[in-house]
């Protein structure tokens, strides 16, 4: 029987989203096709083998980066339970667990791991690079410009009167790597867009300043079918309640927000977001699964990202939108080891 280990948690500001879907995960993932065990990742980077039971249910919360770092010594001494695993299914969320880092360091152990390999990954966390793949693609992105916290500690003042030149408000201040929408503000005045530039320094040195673009929120997920070949999932409708925009309240609080599954979307609309959800999962190299978000505006979906570890609990977004098309929950995580099984198989015999 094929010993799979669920790896979350991570220094990265979703540690608690990671658990959620970690924990999820291995308890759904089916016994009598998997020996399922999981490794923890604290927050100062220690790594702790568990069994799927001594997982406790716990509600997201935003948290800070890492704290002090674990020795090496501990942290290789973790990593030689990854020796035990015939396969590693990633419920990882943010930097270093969704950015390459891990997907990296496991095809240099030769452990097959579901989802995305290291440069998709890294590509697809990397917003500002990811916009010029979208665009390269034929796939309209909001428009925006990057800037460095250092440009913003030595010059504040400057720094907003040239983004106000170059972007204009109202527009959206996020870091460039990260997700669950932390560290992500809507601003409508200067002074706002000087404080969301702070909050932002916060989770990265490196920020992106964009149009906000008004139109109907919608997410696409896409799945690989048995064979391998990349599929569009039903669309997914986001009207959020607790602000603006679809931010980690909406995203995870109870009533937060409405995920309407099928999206109350014309055919024609439903159809562009589902090719402009293939075109990016193809246009990065996604394997096994992937997620995009996008707004339909009157020039067709505006692609604001990919993600290559979407949320894996039974009520995320991509959960639904499988069960909408047939496919509960514990049969889309069998399905995602079975496809990093098959693909480290044909590698191997490459």
């Amino acid at each position: 029987m094929p010993r799979v280990i669920v790896m979350m948690g991570g220094p990265s500001s979703e540690h608690e989203v990671s658990l959620a879907s970690g924990r999820m995960v291995a308890a759904a993932l089916p016994r009598d096709r998997y020996d399922v065990a999981v490794i923890v990742i604290g927050r100062d980077g220690r790594w702790v083998l568990k069994a799927p039971e001594e997982l406790a249910a716990l509600e997201p919360h935003p948290v800070e980066g890492a704290m002090v770092p674990a020795h090496p010594s501990e942290t290789l001494a973790g990593m030689q339970e990854l020796g035990r695993a015939d396969c590693v299914f990633l419920a990882f969320h943010g930097k270093f667990g969704e950015d390459g880092t891990l997907q990296g360091m496991l095809e240099t152990l030769g452990i097959p791991y579901t989802g995305s390999g290291p440069l998709a990954s890294a590509l697809a966390m990397h917003k500002d690079k990811a916009k010029d793949i979208l665009r390269l693609n034929g796939l309209l992105v909001p428009e925006g410009r990057g800037v460095t916290v250092e440009e913003v500690r030595a010059d504040l003042p400057g720094t907003v009167s040239g983004l106000l030149a170059a972007v204009g408000i109202p527009a959206v201040v996020k870091p460039n790597q990260g997700g669950s929408s932390l560290g992500v503000s809507l601003v409508e005045t200067r002074d706002q867009l000087q404080a969301a530039l702070r909050e932002a320094a916060r989770q990265d040195a490196y920020l992106l300043v964009e149009e906000k673009v008004e139109g109907t929120e919608l997410t696409c997920p896409v799945l690989e079918n048995e064979e391998g070949v990349p599929e569009a999932l039903p669309v997914i409708e986001i009207v959020p309640h607790r602000g603006a925009f679809f931010d980690f309240a909406s995203k995870y609080e109870s009533g937060g927000a409405d995920e309407i599954v099928p999206a109350r979307i014309a055919d024609e609309v439903k159809d562009a977001c589902q090719k402009a959800a293939l075109t990016a999962h193809r246009a990065f190299g996604c394997a096994g699964f992937s997620r995009t978000d996008m707004i339909w505006t009157e020039r067709g979906p505006v692609v604001l990202e990919i993600n290559t570890i979407p949320g894996m609990t039974p009520n995320s977004l991509l959960p639904r939108s499988a069960r909408a098309a047939g496919i509960e929950f514990s049969a889309l995580v069998d399905r995602l080891v079975r496809l990093a099984l098959r693909r480290a198989e044909r590698e191997r015999k490459l």
